[in-house]
């Protein structure tokens, strides 16, 4: 090797650096970097002393030469190195995000195929082994080899299915890291359980329900609506109490639950409230707070010889009768057997009803109602407050029509005392009384003229006497009381139909007797009192369900508004209604994932 004068070329400084030159005290002074002519890396020492120097000398001194800075400092062919590394960096990025997306789309196709066998496997209603339930869908997925493990844990009215697995992925780029394959996990868990669930059955009873088989289609599809979602209690467990509010006009109480709320004592013959309009924007109806009670009427027969009223406004006894909160499926399904179909229309009715039975302002009256009442001990806190987690409230409400006229008896015909007096002839029946009736008072006189009516047909000296029939011990009938022996026309017929013609009694008079009812509410305004109660119980968390049977188009809107959402309300037909009312069941007694 040639050196440049002065410059000697570089040793291997494995065994130390040579340098034949060194000064005399021994000091070596700064080399000089230099490339020759065959371009070599030479060291330049200007001194000709000899000098051996260690490896760490030889370091230490290159760190502390200006040539060394210098050629250290030298930043020639540093992008080209900065850019093969930063292309190494993004190749190796890039092909970890493919092994990763990879990774993720089979987490997600196996979890999404063990979410559905577990849901399948929970359902109440299947009767396979649950195990074999989640088995069968991963299989049919062609995921079987997946699967590492399954437990269900199962009771009376709920059922818990875990599933659990993990596959074996290999990597396309990650393995150049050093990570061959992934472990794509899946964890799923799917509980179906009859939690604490109070139900109002709104269901219409009216006259239009007795056709096209209505009322026999409704029983067999409210009675399946039962039997789903009523599970016997088991303790510890959660509860689901039914109400069933059956509707026509009215919204008949019954005897029982009657008692319970402070309906005015005008009469006892039929157990009906009746209520202002702005008692719609409140869900609660109180229970000490007098309620007025309806007049017990007809407005339809024309029957004299009647001594009740086969086809009274209001029903009475248990007949269409209010269950509350029960949870006994066969008291539940032998009420609905027993609904028949008569009367007006009045939704509005109903939904208060079924709405104020889900209020907490019913505990007293269904605590009092357990035992005798149909009501299970369990249920006697019930119905739960609105902000309760471990409950739920639901109204299914169901028409075939639209909201019609409301009646009730007019004002002088329900309150106070007839014109019509009853000798009873000390008999318990009815059918042998005698009726009078007042066509002459003549204030402050013995002079008062009374119409016989079992003398119509005889002669005027028969017909009218100055007493009753029966004399003193014949009585003045209350208004409620004649009306709830004869029709509204039944009476002007056979008290003041004679009378008119013999000139005693005014048409005006026969004429308001006939129709002594009068309207209370109209259609529209029952809409706008069923819109108001459907919206105060939305926004209180009541859930409500809305099926229009075979309804006009004035029902169906108005069931559409009060549901909760447009996939809470269904339009249906025929047989249909029993799939509906079962596809509700189901949603109340929803299978939920739980992980």
């Amino acid at each position: 090797m040639t050196c440049e004068p002065g410059c000697l070329p570089w040793v291997n400084y494995s065994k130390g650096y040579v340098n034949p030159y060194q000064t005399l005290n021994k000091s070596v002074v700064s080399p000089v970097f230099a490339v020759n002519s065959a371009g070599l890396l030479t060291i330049c020492f200007p001194v000709e002393m000899p000098l051996r120097i260690g490896k760490d000398e030889m370091i230490k001194l290159l760190k502390n030469t200006a040539c060394t800075r210098q050629f250290v400092q030298d930043q020639n062919g540093n992008v080209t190195v900065f850019s093969v590394l930063m292309i190494l960096l993004v190749l190796t990025v890039s092909g970890a995000a493919v092994d990763i997306m990879r990774f993720e789309a089979t987490r997600a196709t196996l979890q999404t195929t063990l979410d559905r066998a577990v849901l399948a496997a929970a359902d109440l209603d299947q009767d396979q082994d649950p195990h074999d339930v989640v088995v069968d869908y991963l299989t049919k997925v062609g995921v079987e080899k997946v699967l590492s493990g399954i437990t269900v844990d199962q009771g009376m009215n709920y059922r818990t299915v875990t599933a659990w697995g993990e596959a074996d992925l290999s990597t396309y780029f990650l393995r150049m890291s050093g990570i061959d394959t992934l472990t794509p996990p899946a964890l799923s868990v799917a509980e179906e359980k009859i939690s604490n669930v109070e139900i109002s059955l709104v269901l219409d009873v009216s006259g239009s329900m007795g056709s096209n088989s209505r009322i026999v289609n409704l029983r067999t599809a409210a009675k399946q609506f039962v039997d789903t979602v009523v599970q016997p209690y088991e303790e510890g467990s959660g509860l689901t109490t039914v109400s069933i509010v059956p509707y026509n006009a009215t919204v008949n109480l019954g005897p029982m639950l009657s008692s319970r709320y402070n309906l005015s004592d005008l009469h006892d013959y039929s157990h009906c409230a009746i209520f202002p309009d702005t008692a719609f924007t409140q869900i609660a109806i109180s229970t000490t707070a007098e309620l007025e009670r309806l007049a017990h009427f007809d407005l339809y027969s024309s029957n004299e010889s009647s001594t009740s009223l086969s086809r009274p406004w209001c029903a009475t006894g248990t007949d269409s009768e209010v269950i509350v909160h029960s949870a006994d499926t066969q008291r539940l399904n032998a009420h609905i057997d027993s609904l028949g179909a008569d009367g007006n229309t009045a939704i509005d009715l109903g939904m208060k009803w079924g709405a104020a039975l889900l209020d907490p302002s019913a505990k007293p009256v269904v605590a009092s109602l357990v035992g005798a009442g149909g009501v299970i001990a369990p249920a006697a806190t019930r119905p739960a407050h609105y902000d309760d987690p471990e409950a739920i409230k639901f109204i299914v409400v169901m028409t075939d029509g639209a909201n019609t006229t409301e009646y009730d008896l007019k004002p002088q015909y329900k309150y106070g005392m007839s014109n019509v007096w009853v000798d009873e002839r000390s008999t318990s029946s009815l059918s042998d009384d005698r009726y009078s009736l007042l066509v002459d008072d003549n204030y402050g006189s013995n002079n008062d003229v009374y119409f016989r009516q079992r003398y119509e047909n005889s002669s005027w000296s028969y017909r009218y006497q100055n007493t009753p029939d029966g004399g003193g011990n014949a009585r003045r009938l209350s208004n409620a009381e004649l009306f709830a022996r004869f029709g509204t026309k039944a009476v002007a017929k056979k008290m003041y139909e004679r009378p008119y013609y013999d000139g005693y009694v005014s048409y005006n008079s026969y004429y308001d007797v006939y129709y002594g009812y009068t309207a209370i509410v109209g259609s529209t305004s029952a809409d706008a009192r069923l819109a108001d109660i459907c919206r105060t119980a939305k926004e209180a968390g009541i859930v409500i369900f809305s099926v229009a049977f075979e309804a006009p188009a004035a029902g169906q809107a108005a069931l559409a508004d009060c549901a909760s959402s447009a996939a809470h309300y269904f339009d249906v037909e025929g047989v249909e209604i029993a799939e509906t009312f079962h596809s509700i069941a189901r949603q109340i007694n929803s299978l939920r994932l739980i992980q």
